[in-house]
């Protein structure tokens, strides 16, 4: 079959690429904007049976003016000194005038005795606002109190500024925005100067960049179909990931066709016969690595955590156009512009199996043994330190620092309880509870947990069937301490009484967390093996592949430790990570793997000596595994340029393993592990026989 789709572009070059155009640009224009589905909000993506969704319906249907997005204008100083009685009364004031303004989305502006902090450095005014964080209209309203707090106090020596979940969101959106253009930039640098160092080629160097945006810009139109078809949102960090994969594993594809592609012309082929031999060859291994990677990305439909399930359909949406493209319009740009143009000015070069990856090959056949246990030893080692791993929720302090909701939380910490930040509401509606006695009781049990810093008094709802308490926690409310204490209020409260508030919405993320990645993690192994024993026709060598990048995960969380909880002493990595970072480790890191696999099989299949197999393997495809691999961590690299922890953290990590899959597991250990296995390795393939060649 691919045979004959690489014969079919080939002969009509012209006729492919203007099909793809047309598709890809209908695509573009008539698809609606990705950026009208995206939601930074966690709450949004929990199913309705948690007990932080149900207390959120309890808020709005009982407490509708105050059961939205919530905020904090924190008052300070310039020099920060003790605010005079006439900084207190102007501050204390600007609640008044900000809520005489009626600005669109706010329910009210308030300030109480409670407001000034006790060392007098800080006023504290409450916000409300008539909607959800992230919702148009809240989003809207965070900007104007902001403009129109430092005007209200411009001249006075004193700042205001704006934080709570509705101005972290707005933060948050603006600030991964920021990173999608550093990281677009530092890719495409990144591939340009690899592609044309490798192959020295001009049209190589760009052409990929053109093609690849193409699909970037057609996938996010997709997923926005995907999303509007199926009535679902995606999380903020989408559009990052989804820039680095797209040109990451495009890359790759584009490395593994013109990889071969040149060595058939160093072969003496022509070009077309060349081209025809080297799509068909690497047609399976994409397409195999291809499903590898949207197989894998589909276990996470199995998660309940819809910020986990919702990166699924843009991630299978893109590795799947890009398929489509690899295997039609790269072939048939290549036919058309012929060996000549396509590899000016450097021409196809000298024979890569004089390179300098003969050696490595060498070593690989004579010392397959050693070369197992120094790369095995390695990452056992590494893997030892994941067992320090530690999660964090803080997605404030996942900020850049200098992000104004994270700079008015620090002047808001330094002279109030942390928790001032965003209250946790308890709901009760027990008949039982409602009494004087029974919310006096319930006041007084939720006062005593240990990690709360103050309880409000009781307000009843207008028809008195319920009642909500404000608790202020002592701990960041995004902090792993304020999660326990949500699980102890819960403990401390009697049945029918609900905990709720951005808090009681982590510290649910955080115990379904759990659950989703034990459920994953084995469902995308198992998927993946599938395809390898598909691929190579062999039941041993798929199960020796998965166990090694299952080492491979462990070992690249181990460094992750040491670098981030050890190294940079951060509280703890971004709770996503893991269960994102095995799942581009174990579907893209395989791409490699099988890049490497396959022509090992190849090599013993065509009657080679399984030592000959892997030396001829290494000689021939190290290099394109190194390359491929070289551009697809770098790409993934730029993610440290953004200055947001969690895709630092991501970026490190998938960086880490890619290059551990790419410069060690692929050209190293699979070919070692086939060369001591034998023909035991590729059961139930058998290789003809060879008269007078000794394996």
């Amino acid at each position: 079959m691919l045979a004959r789709i690489s014969a079919a572009v080939a002969a009509r070059p012209w006729q492919v690429i203007v099909g793809w155009v047309i598709a890809t640009a209908a695509i573009v224009l008539l698809s609606p904007n990705l950026d009208d589905y995206v939601d930074g909000n966690q709450q949004n993506f929990l199913p309705d049976t948690f007990e932080s969704v149900t207390a959120q319906s309890i808020g709005d249907r009982y407490f509708p003016e105050s059961s939205g997005a919530g905020g904090t204008i924190v008052i300070t100083r310039d020099d920060g000194a003790t605010l005079t009685d006439a900084d207190q009364q102007t501050a204390l004031g600007l609640a008044q005038r900000l809520d005489a303004d009626s600005t669109p989305g706010v329910a009210a502006i308030t300030a109480s005795p409670r407001s000034l902090s006790p060392d007098h450095k800080v006023v504290a005014l409450g916000v409300s606002f008539t909607g959800q964080p992230g919702d148009d209209a809240v989003n809207a309203a965070v900007d104007t109190l902001r403009d129109d707090a430092s005007r209200a106090l411009d001249g006075t020596g004193l700042h205001a500024g704006l934080t709570g979940n509705a101005a972290i969101l707005v933060d948050t959106q603006e600030a991964y925005h920021g990173a999608e253009t550093i990281i677009s930039i530092a890719t495409v640098a990144i591939i340009v100067i690899l592609l044309g160092l490798v192959f020295r080629s001009v049209i190589i160097a760009v052409a990929p960049i053109v093609l690849i945006g193409a699909v970037f810009a057609a996938a996010q139109g997709l997923t926005a179909w995907a999303a509007q078809l199926f009535d679902f949102h995606v999380s903020t960090s989408l559009a990052s990931i989804m820039i680095v994969v797209l040109f990451g594993v495009g890359a790759d594809y584009i490395v593994f066709l013109l990889f071969r592609y040149r060595e058939r012309l160093r072969d003496g082929l022509d070009h077309r016969t060349a081209l025809l031999d080297a799509s068909t060859a690497v047609g399976r291994v994409i397409a195999s690595s291809a499903l590898t990677v949207i197989g894998a990305f589909a276990a996470l439909f199995l998660a309940r955590l819809g910020s986990l399930t919702s990166l699924a359909p843009g991630l299978i949406l893109s590795v799947a156009y890009m398929l489509f493209t690899a295997m039609t319009v790269v072939p048939a740009s290549i036919s058309l512009l012929g060996s000549r143009r396509l590899l000016w000015p450097g021409g196809p070069g000298a024979h890569r199996e004089t390179s300098s990856m003969a050696a490595v090959a060498g070593v690989v056949a004579r010392r397959p043994v050693v070369v197992i246990a120094v790369i095995v030893g390695v990452l056992a080692v590494g893997a030892v330190f994941s067992g320090g791993y530690r999660a964090t929720y803080d997605t404030l302090g996942e900020l850049p620092p200098d992000t104004p909701s994270q700079q008015a939380y620090t002047d808001l910490s330094t002279s109030l309880p942390a928790g001032a930040l965003s209250p946790t509401q308890v709901y009760a509606t027990a008949a039982d509870t409602l009494t004087p006695d029974g919310l006096q009781s319930l006041t007084a049990a939720l006062g005593a947990v240990h990690g709360v810093a103050s309880v409000a008094p009781p307000q009843a709802s207008p028809t008195g069937e319920a009642a909500v308490i404000s608790v202020i926690l002592a701990d960041n409310p995004y902090s792993s301490g304020a999660l326990d204490t949500i699980a102890d209020l819960r403990s401390a409260v009697p049945d029918g009484v609900l905990v709720g508030g951005q808090t009681a919405v982590l510290a649910d993320v955080r115990s379904q967390l759990d659950d989703d990645t034990a459920l994953v993690f084995p469902v995308a192994a198992a998927i993946v093996a599938a395809i390898l024993c598909l691929l190579l026709r062999s039941l041993l060598a798929p199960l020796a592949l998965i166990v090694a990048v299952g080492l491979t995960f462990a070992a690249t969380l181990g460094v992750l430790t040491l670098v981030f909880l050890h190294g940079v002493d951060v509280s703890g990595i971004d709770f996503t990570t893991p269960i994102v970072l095995y799942l581009f480790v174990v579907a893209i890191g395989t791409d490699y793997n099988i890049l490497m696999a396959e022509r090992v099989r190849h090599e013993f299949a065509s009657g080679r000596p399984p030592r000959e197999a892997s030396r001829t393997a290494v000689a021939m495809d190290a290099p394109t595994v190194v390359v491929a691999g070289a551009i697809l961590a770098l790409t993934f690299a730029s993610l440290t340029l953004t200055g947001m922890d969690n895709l630092v953290e991501l970026g490190t990590g998938v960086a880490v393993g890619v290059a551990v899959a790419a410069f060690g597991m692929a050209p190293m250990l699979v070919p070692s592990l086939a060369a001591i296995g034998g023909h035991a390795f590729w059961w139930p393939t058998r290789a003809p026989t060879r008269t007078g060649e000794p394996e």
